[in-house]
């Protein structure tokens, strides 16, 4: 396909004018996914409708895939940070759901942290094995080889 021509939707909505070399932001994918989430679930029998959807959603993982470590604990802090402000808004079932929910995202930060940590580790040991030698050849026993 070029990028010399519009591309519309099935209802006749502009998706990208020619010549636009946009790169769609996390939150407008997010929105995107969203909006044909609740386009689906109003017309269940559109086919077009759910690949669009199906479409929307891998790109919307690869973005999330590709997003680096940082980045993903500020998201999940972001997260956080809007299910403590539905908890204050919720019933007594729903907070116990954005507890749930709460509790999971401040186990997905800890475990990018360990995994931050891991990797700082990793690079301080690569360090230390830089390819020189640890045995210094001229006090080294006889018949100790590098």
């Amino acid at each position: 396909m070029k990028n010399e021509t519009n591309i519309y939707d099935i209802d006749g909505n502009i998706i990208r004018k020619a010549g636009d070399n946009h790169k769609f932001t996390l939150e407008e994918v997010e929105k995107l996914v969203d909006d044909l989430t609740e386009k689906v679930r109003q017309n269940p029998d559109n086919q077009v409708y759910k690949v669009y959807l199906d479409n929307a959603h891998k790109y919307l993982f690869d973005m999330y895939n590709h997003m680096s470590t940082e980045d993903i604990k500020k998201r999940l802090s972001f997260i956080q940070d809007s299910v403590q402000e539905a908890k204050n808004e919720a019933t007594d079932a729903e907070k116990e759901q954005l507890n749930a929910i709460g509790e999971a995202m401040e186990k997905l930060k800890e475990e990018y942290d360990k995994e931050d940590e891991n990797e700082r580790h990793t690079e301080d040991i690569c360090a230390l094995h830089s390819g020189e030698s640890e045995t210094d050849p001229e006090t080294a026993p006889t018949g100790v080889q590098e």
